[in-house]
């Protein structure tokens, strides 16, 4: 019987900061084998300007089949972030009404 071996991860990191805050989410899928899929996406608000609050948002899809070619991609996706092709890349603004 053929076992595939495979590692599924889901990170989210806040930083708040005076003036702003930002957050990274990140979804890490390895199947050995088969594939390797990162879907990442960032945001970034800015505290106290005076016009429409905006948060600035970017996805990022990336994929690969087969195997890392380095082990030491096996478990952490942020060092093979860089080497897998990006299939998917939006950046958004989205507008927040100050009276909900």
């Amino acid at each position: 019987m053929n076992w595939l071996t495979m590692e599924c991860r889901f990170t989210v990191k806040v930083r708040v900061m005076p003036s702003s805050w930002f957050l990274l989410l990140r979804f890490w899928l390895r199947v050995d084998g088969v594939l390797m899929r990162l879907r990442e996406t960032r945001m970034h608000y800015v505290f106290g300007k005076g016009e429409t609050p905006t948060v600035l948002r970017e996805s990022c899809w990336r994929n690969n089949k087969g195997y890392p070619v380095d082990l030491a991609f096996y478990s952490d996706p942020g060092p093979i972030s860089q080497r897998l092709p990006v299939i998917k890349q939006i950046t958004q603004k989205l507008k927040i009404p100050r009276k909900v």
